[in-house]
């Protein structure tokens, strides 16, 4: 029985056949891809692969041949392991002792080789999807997703994901953000991030058309040439744009953010035309951006709000099959990783006073284990224990860090560095920091070319702000990187 990829294929050739539905790049030039040619792409490449591999890798770059072949295989025939391009092959064979796949799909653009399975590259799947290879699909979907990740439990585990688990929050996901078959999302992150992942079964729920695009230093020309009114980034890379765009202008940009915003109170909205370079940046179309992978920076998430470029934060892991709460509309805390989803029961195990404690998550987007791992001591009754430590407040999910980095005061309160390294680099001139314990006071590292006055300052007044537990004693700076 066919699962959920192949109904939503099915469906968009049938309501927006002509309709782009992929965009990818050649070259210099972005070339479009209708829903009725993805079809045919994909079902091509399962009549050939049918009945001959049940068991594939796929390494590549965000490509059209990437997104084929992890469709026609995750959708049609079994399981499909998606593996980070930047590793290198005595990463992946080990990762391959767990899994054993039958068929490795390949871009021709790695420098990889493997003897003891066979190959197939991305020049020979293009050919392939081109061929009339259509004829009977005798495939069952009955697979599995593998993901390789640290996990909780120790490094390089690999989750089992099924078609339920991820589909498991999409339909909730877009009644939030109510993407259609008129938008089009830009992936740039890698696609085989479990963030990238989620958003690409979410465009095809919904018919969003995808753009594809591999390389960070072309985000100006992708943003140009394709217009997407969906964006999903990083913290790192909105922080960029927001320094770039704020480089020879912040006075003035700012002094016009306080006329906007004065205006916004009395329902007038002149954002688009007053921050006309920064739309024009993203295209000129631009509805909203997600963040996720840690939380964005306050000050950088009202920027991007106060100018018209709203980005919602998003909580979620591989093991939870993307999200787990996200921000949404005017459901929107800037220090918050979001609104908890009603899929999931989100609840806080071994709270303290202050009702600080683990993140524990459960639903039918939650994972049922790492593959080949007997103990599951990560779930209990259902539960995932995430390893992050955080609060629930009228709703929203605040994660204030990781368990493994909790540090402990000498009056026993804990306290996530995270936090306060969150804290420390939203003041201009701090490029990195660390927070460690020493002699039972909260000691910061620094890398800055501030003087130890300046620094001081900031010091002082971050710590002015926070209960006294969690006030930094001590600081030393560096000019160099921080691990």
């Amino acid at each position: 029985m066919l699962g959920k990829i192949n109904e939503y294929l099915t469906k968009n050739v049938e309501n927006y056949p002509d309709d782009c539905g992929i965009i990818y790049r050649v070259g210099e030039e972005y070339k479009e891809v209708t829903n009725k040619e993805i079809y045919t792409y994909v079902t091509s490449l399962v009549s050939y692969l049918q009945d001959k591999y049940k068991n594939v890798a796929v390494i590549g770059g965000n490509k059209l041949e990437w997104l084929i072949s992890f469709w026609a295989v995750f959708g049609y025939l079994g399981n499909v392991m998606a593996i980070d391009k930047e590793l290198d092959k005595e990463s992946i064979v080990k990762l391959f002792e767990q899994v054993q796949p039958d068929l490795i799909i390949l871009d021709d653009d790695l420098n990889l080789n493997f003897e003891d399975v066979d190959v197939l590259k991305f020049s020979e799947v293009n050919k392939i999807m081109n061929q009339d290879n259509s004829g009977a699909l005798n495939a069952t979907h009955l697979g599995e997703l593998y993901l390789h990740t640290s996990g909780t439990t120790g490094f390089q585990k690999i989750v089992k994901l099924t078609e339920d688990n991820l589909f498991g929050v999409i339909p909730e996901l877009n009644k939030k953000w109510k993407a259609s078959h008129k938008d089009s999302c830009l992936f740039i992150i890698p696609m085989y991030h479990i963030y990238a992942l989620t958003t690409m079964f979410h465009s095809l729920y919904a018919g969003v058309n995808i753009i594809l695009e591999n390389d960070y230093k072309r985000m100006g020309q992708v943003l140009q040439a394709t217009k997407p009114t969906l964006f999903m980034g990083v913290p790192l890379m909105y922080n960029k744009i927001k320094e770039a765009m704020l480089a020879n202008n912040e006075k003035l940009i700012m002094r016009m953010i306080k006329i906007s915003n004065c205006l916004l109170k009395i329902g007038i909205d002149l954002r688009k035309k007053i921050f006309k370079k920064a739309h024009s940046y993203f295209g000129g179309n631009y509805f909203f951006g997600c963040s996720a992978g840690s939380l964005l920076a306050y000050d950088t998430n009202k920027f991007f709000n106060d100018i018209g470029l709203p980005i919602y934060n998003v909580y979620g892991m591989t093991e939870t099959a993307g999200p787990v709460a996200m921000n949404y509309k005017k459901n929107n805390d800037y220090n918050s990783v979001g609104k908890i989803l009603d899929v999931n029961d989100v609840k806080i195990e071994n709270a303290d006073s202050e009702n600080v404690g683990e993140i524990w998550v459960k639903g039918s987007n939650v994972f049922e284990g790492y593959l080949g791992d007997k103990d599951v001591e990560y779930i209990k009754n259902g539960y995932f224990y995430t390893g992050d430590i955080g609060y629930i407040k009228k709703g929203f999910l605040y994660v204030l860090g990781r368990k493994k980095n909790i540090l402990i005061g000498d009056n026993g309160k804990n306290i996530a560095p995270e936090e306060l390294i969150r804290i420390l680099i939203k003041h201009k001139g701090i490029n990195d920091c660390n927070v460690v314990m020493k002699e039972n006071k909260l000691h910061a590292i620094i890398n800055t070319e501030l003087t130890d006055e300046e620094v001081k300052k900031i010091i002082d007044e971050v710590n002015s702000k926070l209960p006294n537990y969690k006030n930094i004693f001590d600081f030393e700076t560096t000019t160099k990187n921080i691990k």
